[in-house]
C-alpha cells in the first residue's frame, strides 16, 4: 500500500513524503483495559492510607481497576505496603469475599495468576502471597 504523509511540527515547518507499507499481520481486536483510577495517577504507593479499614481502602484507591491490579492493591493493604511480607491465601480471599461488591465480585484465582504475570506480586511459600518491588505499576503508576 502507497502512502502519501504531510506532517507539521509545532514551529509550523511541513514535512512530507510517501511510502510503501507492508502488511506484517492480521489486525487484532484490541483488548478491554480497565480505565485507570484517576487518583493514582497523582498518588504514589506511600501515600496511600494504610491506616484505613480495608473496605474504605479499597473503595477509595480500587476503583476502575481490573481484578488482578485489585488483588495486587487488597495484597498491599494487608500487608501494610511492606514488600515480601507474605499473606495467606485464606486471610485473603477471607477479605475480598467480605466485600464483593467493591471488588467486582467473588475472588477469581486467576487474578494472582496474571499478577505474578505482571511482576506485581509473588509466591514466597505455597499458599501465601507476597508483593514485589513493582507493585505500585497494577494501580497505574
Amino acid at each position: 500500500m502507497k502512502v502519501h504523509v504531510v506532517v507539521t511540527d509545532g514551529e509550523a515547518n511541513i514535512f512530507e513524503g510517501e511510502a510503501i507499507l507492508v502488511a506484517v499481520a492480521r489486525a487484532r481486536r484490541p483488548r478491554r483495559t480497565a480505565v485507570a483510577n484517576p487518583q493514582f495517577k497523582t498518588r504514589g504507593p506511600a501515600s496511600l492510607d494504610f491506616t484505613l479499614p480495608v473496605r474504605a481502602f479499597v473503595k477509595r484507591y480500587a476503583k476502575n481497576l481490573g481484578g488482578p491490579q485489585r488483588f495486587t492493591l487488597l495484597l498491599a493493604r494487608l500487608s501494610g505496603g511492606k514488600v515480601g511480607t507474605a499473606v495467606s491465601l485464606r486471610e485473603f480471599e477471607k477479605a475480598w469475599n467480605r466485600m464483593t461488591e467493591p471488588m467486582g465480585g467473588r475472588f477469581n484465582s486467576a487474578y494472582t495468576t496474571r499478577a505474578k504475570d505482571n511482576g506485581w506480586v509473588d509466591t514466597p511459600k505455597t499458599g501465601s502471597y507476597a508483593l514485589l518491588s513493582g507493585w505500585a505499576k497494577a494501580a497505574g503508576e
